[in-house]
């Protein structure tokens, strides 16, 4: 089976609408207050179908975009790049393919992302990112934790729920997807069903 080019006319046509994806999760989080971001799924979707190079584009272009409207998104670029290289990779090894794995690759994000964020929360911005992760922060700040133990314990936890629910999302979007559609993305053909049935 032929595999179509990583910077196809549909990959590129992915971008506009894989920004808006984040952008407008990201607008819901900050607005409801939400322990969770919801500001990476496109960047995700865009590495699972479309490859590590696309994914990390995406990241790059969508922390840049989220910062005309909140200014502090431009510190976390090298966060939605790492998410969109880290989903990349795993929807290349197949990880987006089963509901139980991408359980494991939301793990794998959420340890990605709290690596590069927490530092960036603690220490530019006094563990306040402007979410409901700041409640969890202040709380163990005021049972007495520190700085960056209590930014990287809250991250943690509102880390994994954000990149699990964000990995089931582009689970069952995928899921969804017809062999047809799916031919056209680069990574596609990982998640055809005509592939599983002649592996079978």
């Amino acid at each position: 089976m032929k595999k179509a080019k990583t910077w196809s006319t549909i990959t590129l046509a992915m971008i506009p609408i894989c920004l808006a994806i984040n952008y407008v999760g990201a607008q819901i989080a900050i607005a409801l207050k939400l322990p969770m971001y919801l500001d990476v799924i496109g960047s995700i979707m865009m590495g699972a179908i479309c490859g590590p190079i696309p994914g990390v584009v995406l990241g790059a272009l969508s922390s840049a975009i989220n910062s005309l409207s909140e200014p502090t998104a431009i510190a976390y670029i090298p966060v939605t790049v790492a998410c969109g290289l880290v989903a990349g990779l795993l929807g290349k090894a197949g990880f987006m393919k089963q509901l139980w794995k991408s359980l494991i690759a939301g793990f794998l994000l959420a340890v990605a992302a709290v690596a590069i964020s927490s530092p960036i929360t603690a220490f530019l911005y006094g563990g306040i990112s402007g979410t409901g992760n700041d409640v969890i922060v202040l709380g163990l700040q005021a049972a007495g934790m520190g700085l960056l133990p209590a930014t990287l314990i809250a991250t943690l936890i509102t880390e994994f729920f954000d990149k699990l629910l964000s990995c089931w999302v582009v689970f069952f979007v995928v899921k969804a997807l017809s062999d047809r559609q799916l031919s056209k993305f680069p990574l596609g053909y990982i998640y055809m069903r005509t592939v599983d049935e002649e592996e079978d």
